[in-house]
């Protein structure tokens, strides 16, 4: 859907997908949930310094157009509006994958995160990328993770242990858990960490970010059709600016201001899709992804899915989306 404006009437354009005519034919069609989003407004084009005045400062914003309805599943909100009952909010936290960590992050490549269905794969991998840290194993609770961090993103607020616990605690804007949503045809369930994981560094500033992983349960989700759901713990972020730190902060935290909690996350790919390059490949492949692709020339061919992993702190709403590609050595 999207909102039009047209000589001062507010238009709503509604565009079904292929899934909503299917339910208008069949007469089931029932709009029961709706979301509603900014992801083409760029709120750096608020002006204070517009010379027209105040009256000015956000003229840009709201001449900027709005998208049309999409028709395409896929065509998802990537910045959902968010509802607060206070108005003494200043500060919003965001949610962000940080590759900064020194316990095994996974760093995204080609837009995607890799995840390898089986060892042979990951050593393929290995030997494409030139390096291990660009992909990550199923069901692997020791191994490459995707490292996700909340937080304030502004440098107007020094990352102390004061201004976290004024801004994030004292605000209910801590997330102390996670739901995570995956695609259940392709995905049985997700790794996540465990409550004796840490995410802070020393006084001196050195790097003491730990994740003890394990695998969550799954459950049913009205989320998106043929997604289910896994609740992450949220360690607390405690990732702190010190005046006489060795090192600083921003080599380990991706947040300019006080940290909220961070997590992790990796996949554990369907049974049916990790079999070894000797196996045929699996009807899904064929269906919902690609087969046989020869992606990094290197002699080798490869099937695999994308797919999005959906990260969402259950006291702020705030929700990133991961990329994902499941990957298996075909040849």
């Amino acid at each position: 859907m999207a909102f039009l404006d047209n000589s001062g009437d507010i238009i709503l354009d509604a565009v079904l997908t292929d899934l909503g005519r299917k339910r208008m034919a069949q007469g089931n069609f029932k709009i029961t949930k709706f979301a509603l989003g900014d992801d083409e407004i760029d709120y750096t084009l608020y002006n204070k310094d517009h010379p027209s005045g105040s009256a000015y400062y956000d003229i840009e914003i709201l001449q900027s157009p709005c998208f049309e309805a999409f028709t395409t599943d896929n065509a998802n909100i990537n910045y959902g509006l968010l509802s607060f009952t206070r108005k003494d909010l200043l500060y919003l936290p965001s949610l962000e994958a940080n590759e900064l960590v020194a316990d095994s992050p996974l760093f995204k490549t080609s837009s995607v995160y890799y995840i390898a269905a089986n060892n042979e794969t990951g050593t393929a991998l290995t030997t494409a990328f030139g390096d291990t840290k660009y992909w990550a194993l199923s069901n692997s609770t020791s191994g490459r993770k995707i490292v996700i961090e909340s937080g304030l993103d502004t440098s107007e607020i020094t990352a102390d242990s004061t201004n976290r616990s004024s801004y994030m605690l004292s605000t209910n804007l801590l997330d102390s858990k996670y739901s995570i949503y995956f695609d259940n045809r392709f995905i049985s369930s997700v790794v996540t960490p465990t409550a004796a994981s840490t995410f802070t560094n020393s006084s001196a500033g050195e790097d003491q970010v730990s994740f003890t992983m394990s695998s969550a349960t799954a459950t049913s989700t009205t989320f998106l059709e043929d997604y289910s759901a896994a609740t992450a713990v949220g360690i607390d972020n405690t990732v702190y600016f010190y005046s006489n730190a060795l090192v600083d902060r921003s080599t380990i935290s991706v947040m300019a201001g006080p940290g909220g909690s961070a997590t992790a996350v990796n996949a554990t790919i369907d049974s049916g899709l990790t079999a070894t390059k000797a196996a045929s490949t699996n009807v899904k492949y064929t269906n919902y992804g690609t087969v046989g692709a020869n992606l990094f020339g290197d002699g080798n061919t490869y099937d695999y899915i994308d797919t999005t992993l959906y990260i969402q702190g259950q006291s702020t709403s705030a929700m990133l989306q991961l990329p994902v590609r499941l990957i298996r050595r075909a040849s």
